[in-house]
């Protein structure tokens, strides 16, 4: 055991050498055009603190002031990190002073409604009900933190109104649940029956795809377009129910398109769901409100102003047009973590260490590199980078030499919250 210890010990200071080494080579290696982008960036850089769950500093202040001037607040992250809900969570808290009521989710809307129906009991005792029934079936909020931002939402509301809006397919690993869903709210005994028949298919195939660690085995994958024909026939006129098969239907769709290696039009279906969800969450949100304030947390590829990296116009750009045309604007804040643990764990992946797998934000890949936002911000602290003065300065070619990443970065965010170190998430067990 103190030969394991001792090991682990060592192999953590070699990756701190290593972080140490590369940043050295960062500064090092830096020419003139470098050296001025990464001067615009640090005198736009603010320090923040994150202290028991508040927040301080110029960076908030920053955050704060985005917050009173937008009614729309997008947060992209790096998912896995424990930091990123909790923070969220925390602006939020903080945003309810400025009028931020709704929470925009990366989960389908049926999905969403049982978050918040389960926030004002108990989430955590609820979740962990749920998982151990139907394990995998809410992406993301299979881990702990998450929890947090569903708790400043929802507080200790019981309100009718969906204060939770998943604007996202339902999960693939979610119809076990959904159909036990439908076979409790049937209310017909041929319908009741039928999901009680596709509940069971669902349960069988998730087993199997974990087993094999194939999800081609999942119903998600192996369902046919006859086996809606049945389900929508068998509760016809149950109009609650219907929606939900027609929800479980078009995700289905979305994801078989991935698995016949049609992933572009399977990534442009998935955002235009996304879109048709926000306009109707919002449509019901401004019978109450003038204007509704909404904060957002996506995986950062969605929350891209202009094309994402997989050159789909996501929901974030459509969140910034939809700004516009109701006359007021967005706010897009991009969340990157120098260094630290990142729980990428998933039933396919096998491997319990990636509970813990070693995370890495800032080495250069051949499509990423943020090296002059590593060289302008601290190493031991955190701290909020306003890129909003820098695109007059690319603008008008006062910087020429930018890596295509951080241009676009700084074209498609507003502010960028630099962490120095971060946590993996825990997840329910």
């Amino acid at each position: 055991m103190l030969f394991i210890a001792f090991t682990n010990r060592f192999i953590e200071a070699m990756k701190k050498l290593q972080n140490l080494f590369f940043l050295f080579t960062i500064v090092c290696g830096l020419n003139a055009q470098d050296s001025l982008l990464v001067d615009y960036l640090q005198k736009n850089a603010y320090p923040l603190q994150f202290e028991e769950g508040q927040f301080s500093g110029p960076g908030y202040e920053l955050l704060t002031k985005a917050a009173q001037e937008h009614p729309f607040f997008l947060i992209g992250e790096d998912h896995g990190l424990a930091e990123n809900p909790r923070i969220t969570a925390a602006l939020f808290n903080a945003f309810q002073a400025h009028g931020y009521q709704y929470f925009a989710t990366e989960t389908g809307p049926y999905t969403a409604r049982f978050l918040q129906r389960a926030t004002a009991t108990n989430i955590y005792s609820q979740m962990q009900q749920l998982l151990d029934e139907y394990p995998w079936s809410i992406p993301f909020y299979t881990w702990k933190e998450e929890c947090e931002i569903l708790e400043a939402v929802v507080g200790e509301q019981t309100a009718e109104e969906d204060l939770i809006w998943g604007l996202d397919q339902e999960f693939a690993a979610s119809f076990r649940m959904h159909f036990d869903f439908l076979k409790k709210h049937a209310t017909t005994e041929a319908s009741r029956q039928l999901a009680a028949q596709y509940l069971e298919q669902a349960v069988e195939g998730s087993a199997k795809a974990i087993t094999s660690k194939n999800p081609t085995h999942s119903f998600m994958a192996t369902a046919k377009p006859k086996d809606f024909e049945k389900l929508k026939a068998a509760f016809e006129g149950q109009t609650d129910n219907l929606n939900l098969i027609h929800e479980l239907e078009e995700s289905i769709q979305i994801y078989q398109l991935w698995f016949t290696r049609q992933g572009y039009k399977s990534n442009r279906l998935r955002a235009e769901m996304m879109k048709r969800h926000f306009l109707d969450y919002y449509s019901k949100a401004k019978e109450k409100s003038a204007q509704p304030k909404v904060m957002f947390k996506f995986g950062a590829n969605h929350m891209y102003k202009g094309a994402n990296f997989l050159n789909i116009y996501d929901i974030g750009n459509f969140i910034t047009e939809f700004a516009a045309m109701e006359g007021t604007s967005s706010f897009h804040l991009y969340t990157l973590g120098f260094t630290g643990t990142q729980c990428a764990y998933n039933p396919f992946s096998g491997s319990e260490a990636d509970k813990q797998k070693a995370y890495d934000g800032i080495s250069p890949t051949t499509r990423r590199d943020f090296s002059a936002l590593v060289a302008a911000a601290p190493k031991d602290s955190w701290s909020i980078v306003d890129l909003r003065p820098l695109r007059a300065k690319i603008f008008d070619h006062t910087l020429d030499e930018i890596h295509p990443s951080l241009e676009k970065l700084i074209w498609s965010y507003d502010a960028v919250l630099i962490m120095s170190e971060v946590t993996a998430s825990t997840p329910f067990e």
